[in-house]
């Protein structure tokens, strides 16, 4: 399951953003093209190599929405019970994230990509590590905390006595 949606693509970075982002080596696919081939309807008449272009985009942008989605949930399985319930996976965080660094997958050469883009998905990259290591919690949508994998964390926190201000007894 993916934590975006096409539709919540576009609806973040809009229509020409992410035609760019999914054009084809010969130039085909339109905003147009792109918005029906999502919508499973032709307007006008395409071409079937435009058809195919729309369709070959709709694809790419579902697998790596997919793909991206997949690759959090490497890092929430450590904190969260997997899967999470469509309403909590879609509330509004994993969603951001997941359509962010699905941008920066798809900004795939020098054209499309920018600094911003990556300073955005490492900010992303960094709140799934501490999601991963509990610094952080996923909250569902009705506001409460999303149920833990049932990890328990044990150990020794450190002290904060300074042991190292004191000379050495051993060999005495």
């Amino acid at each position: 399951m993916a934590y975006a949606t096409p539709q919540r693509f576009i609806q973040e970075y809009g229509l020409e953003e992410t035609t760019q982002l999914l054009a084809d080596e010969q130039h085909l696919l339109t905003p147009q093209l792109l918005s029906d081939a999502l919508a499973g309807a032709w307007t006008g008449a395409p071409t079937e190599a435009d058809q195919a272009a729309a369709n070959a985009a709709k694809d790419r942008i579902a697998r790596k929405l997919v793909t991206v989605s997949n690759f959090m949930d490497g890092y929430l399985r450590a904190a969260v019970t997997l899967p999470l319930s469509a309403e909590d996976a879609n509330a509004g965080t994993l969603e951001e994230c997941c359509v962010a660094l699905a941008r920066e997958g798809l900004a795939d050469d020098a054209d499309n990509a920018t600094e911003r883009m990556g300073k955005v998905a490492d900010r992303w990259r960094a709140w799934l590590k501490d999601v991963q290591a509990g610094r952080a919690t996923l909250v569902a949508a009705s506001g409460v905390e999303v149920a833990s994998s049932g990890r328990t964390r044990t150990g020794q926190a450190a002290s904060r006595f300074n042991w190292g201000g004191f000379p050495p007894t051993w060999g005495r």
